[in-house]
């Protein structure tokens, strides 16, 4: 495990050093705020609570580039094969998992990428529950099930292959927006797997060409699959553009 502890200043030019620019990510967890750090050519967000996914198509996205799943993550890795994505992201996420979920999940993850996983996470349990029914979440959208803490992570639980950037004062506010006693920390985890930042940046026309073609495999499988596996979940599909293109 490479470890790097860093200031809240110092954070985001070093996570973006680190963000592999892929075609095709896996958004864990997407809610209303989908990853930003990579403008992939296929992002398909995965989001158990519809509403996250309808008001995130509300907002304008550009649905050519996107595929909606309304699934929990384990329903989303039943369908993918090893291998099948570029980069899966998963940004406040598995401190909503209980620990024993969280860890399928890495391993999960692990198996479904090609480049390059990356994880955000508070460091240690951050605090926060929804369990009175009149209170609602951040965003006033009824979701706070899904955004209670389950777990607590360290960077021990990352074990060897990962890199991991930590620090330790980087939350100052709570969920009500209310200034936190004493600041937390936070994670941020990469695993790549053999794949440079150079080598991506450098692709030639024939393997845009080949993750093209991997893209749009993987959005008629997903679709296809989802029907059959996801029932009752919805499936939301690409637009007529990639319609068209398949």
């Amino acid at each position: 495990m490479n470890l790097t502890w860093l200031t809240k200043e110092e954070v985001d030019e070093a996570v973006m050093k680190r963000c592999l620019q892929t075609n095709v990510v896996l958004d864990i967890g997407s809610g209303i705020c989908p990853q930003y750090f990579v403008k992939p050519k296929i992002h398909i967000c995965v989001e158990p609570y519809l509403p996250y996914i309808e008001k995130l198509q509300q907002s304008g996205v550009d649905e050519s580039r996107y595929v909606f799943l309304n699934c929990p993550w384990d329903g989303a890795m039943k369908i993918l094969p090893d291998k099948s994505v570029d980069s899966v992201f998963a940004l406040d996420v598995i401190e909503h998992m209980e620990k024993e979920d969280g860890l399928k999940f890495l391993k999960e993850a692990e198996r479904v990428a090609r480049q390059q996983v990356m994880i955000y996470t508070p460091l240690g349990f951050y605090p926060q529950t929804y369990d009175d029914p009149n209170k609602s979440d951040r965003w006033g959208m009824g979701g706070g099930y899904w955004q209670t803490h389950r777990s607590g992570w360290s960077p021990e639980d990352f074990g060897e292959g990962w890199e991991l950037i930590c620090c330790k004062e980087y939350h100052f506010i709570d969920e009500d927006e209310q200034p936190l006693e004493k600041p937390f920390g936070a994670i941020w985890a990469f695993r790549n797997f053999g794949e440079s930042l150079e080598k991506t940046k450098k692709m030639d026309s024939f393997e845009e060409v080949a993750t093209d073609e991997l893209a749009l495999a993987l959005w008629r499988r997903t679709t296809r699959k989802a029907k059959q596996i996801l029932n009752p979940f919805k499936i939301n599909k690409l637009s007529k553009n990639v319609e068209e293109r398949a």
